[in-house]
């Protein structure tokens, strides 16, 4: 997922934000936005429900821990937030930093027609609530995915976030109230003990109004984020996003409509050409003379040297025609790195990280991805 928040997600089992734990009943949950024009109006609803959440001080907890347990009774600013957020996703999870697991179940897309193009929703998707805005292609532009078969149609565009301006603008307003600076900004406002619980309602009462004035000025900045999608033979295909790369089965036209599933369970693993790129990129790295030890992410053409990220994304240039950062190939390689380094905890970016650490060592590039060719049945 998006590396938008402080706290990283973990799903767990339905039913977690009921009054049986001692919070307030939830409501039911609001239609997702489906357009620009919606995501004001849904975020300044979100933030009165936290208000609701927090609705005494002891309700409150004044030492965020970052973490928001299933079973909470009293909550953070942020965990007040991030449950209103689960309840208007219908989502139920806990949230901390030991990381995050997607949904099970697949996601049901339903997009329509509209002025603007094709848009329309899957529901909760990646911790988040985006809606999509896409068009018909002549081509993934993004390397191919396959070389045996073509796909029967491409469609491309973007997937917006909903939630991303709630917690954006509530740390905005914390730089602009708070009287000192925090490294973490809502556990920081929340825990300092010079914040109230009538600072507590007014900081969610201005965030409202924050919110709700962007979203009418068309101010507000949600994220988004490119999407294709690629159709085959009956329905089936792949989409690809910011988070992997996922199963599409079922896609299409009804009632005027595109309607399709993702299967956001697990990422679609890697193919011939996935093989092909890790070759050519181990044949790119072959000695120190060649290898960047100093990745900032940044590949430019006629490059010289390399990093592991630039070696693989040179290599999926030559093989497949072009580059997706989330394509299994890397994907098979972070999760190597996330094996052989779980005692790290400073990776922010796990390729251009362990090929900067000067323990990383040419052997452990070499190694990497013999590893990773040896992955792919």
């Amino acid at each position: 997922m998006h590396m938008r928040r402080v706290v990283l997600l973990a799903a767990v089992g339905a039913g977690v934000a009921s009054a049986a734990h001692g919070q307030a009943p939830s409501p039911t949950a609001p239609l997702l936005p489906s357009s620009l024009a919606s995501i004001g109006p849904w975020d300044v609803g979100v933030v009165k429900r936290a208000e609701e959440i927090l609705a005494s001080p002891a309700r409150w907890s004044r030492a965020d821990t970052n973490a928001c347990p299933a079973n909470a009774t009293t909550f953070s600013i942020y965990c007040a937030l991030q449950r209103a957020v689960d309840e208007a996703t219908g989502q139920a999870q806990t949230h901390g930093p030991a990381g995050s697991a997607r949904s099970m179940a697949a996601a049901d897309c339903r997009i329509h027609q509209a002025a603007t193009g094709w848009v329309g929703s899957c529901g909760p998707l990646f911790d988040e609530a985006p809606f999509f805005t896409i068009a018909t292609a002549k081509a993934i532009t993004t390397g191919i995915w396959r070389s045996d078969v073509q796909p029967s149609a491409v469609w491309a565009g973007t997937m917006t976030d909903a939630v991303n301006p709630i917690f954006d603008e509530a740390e905005n307003l914390v730089d602009q109230l708070a009287p000192k600076k925090y490294p973490a900004r809502l556990i920081g406002y929340n825990n300092d003990t010079t914040t109230t619980f009538a600072g507590v309602h007014a900081f969610l009462h201005q965030l409202e109004d924050r919110l709700a004035s962007l979203g009418a000025s068309g101010g507000l900045d949600p994220s988004v984020d490119k999407v294709e999608i690629e159709v085959y033979a009956g329905g089936t295909g792949v989409i690809r996003t910011y988070a992997g790369w996922f199963a599409v089965s079922g896609f299409a036209e009804r009632d005027s409509g595109l309607r399709f599933e993702i299967d956001t369970a697990k990422e679609v693993p890697p193919s011939a050409l996935d093989r092909e790129i890790i070759q050519r990129a181990a044949k790119i790295l072959t000695s120190d003379s060649v290898w960047n030890r100093g990745d900032n992410r940044k590949c430019p053409a006629g490059a010289t040297t390399w990093s592991i990220y630039c070696a693989l994304e040179q290599a999926s240039i030559e093989v497949t025609g072009g580059f997706h950062h989330r394509r299994p190939a890397l994907e098979l390689v972070r999760e190597i790195v996330d094996d052989r380094t779980k005692a790290k905890t400073d990776y922010n970016h796990r390729l251009m990280d362990y090929n900067n650490d000067p323990s990383t060592h040419l052997a452990d590039v070499r190694s990497l991805f013999a590893e990773a060719l040896a992955r792919i049945r």
